[in-house]
């Protein structure tokens, strides 16, 4: 995959949003209508709880201190909607940020918000890098084969594929681990 930019994150948004007209929201965001687009967010606010998904809102949304979020998206005015149906719809070719993110909760793409989007790397490669750092920390073993910082633990069999490591934590419990490469 190439650079990821604020430009390919709306691109992939947009992507996302055509191939699957919404997903699970398609009822809502197949033909959007403003007033569709208030009923999903009211639909979604306390299903879809993600780590950064306040933040999405309380930006869109503008919520004020301890408002209650359903009773302020109810009498959010439908023409805050209208650029979000503008842009699903190819009427406009970008929006405003705020716009983009709460599309991108409404359709659930991942990873969101942009921030860490550009900072986010693919699956593959975050299994890779799990692994390689696992990998590191385990062959980092003195000459009796036990990993320095940890009790009791020793490297019983490694090979190109796993490593298998013995540990044990006291006297009458031992866990083995096998990792695989």
């Amino acid at each position: 995959m190439g650079l990821k930019t604020s430009s390919t994150y709306q691109n992939e948004i947009l992507e996302k949003y055509k191939k699957e007209k919404g997903g699970a929201m398609s009822s809502y965001l197949t033909a959007p209508t403003r007033k569709q687009i208030k009923e999903a967010c009211l639909w979604l606010i306390d299903k879809r709880n993600e780590k950064y998904d306040d933040r999405i809102l309380d930006r869109f949304f503008k919520f004020k201190e301890g408002e209650n979020k359903i009773r302020a998206i109810e009498r959010t005015p439908g023409d805050k909607f209208k650029p979000i149906v503008n842009f699903l719809t190819g009427e406009t070719k970008s929006t405003t940020h705020a716009n983009l993110e709460l599309i991108s909760w409404l359709i659930d793409f991942k990873p969101r918000p942009l921030s860490v989007y550009l900072g986010s790397i693919t699956p593959q490669e975050e299994i890779a890098q799990k692994y390689s750092n696992q990998r590191q920390q385990l062959l980092h073993v003195n000459e009796g084969g036990t990993l320095h910082n940890v009790p009791e633990t020793q490297v019983i069999q490694e090979n190109n594929k796993s490593i298998t490591i013995i540990s044990q934590i006291n006297p009458t419990l031992k866990i083995t681990t096998i990792v695989s490469l």
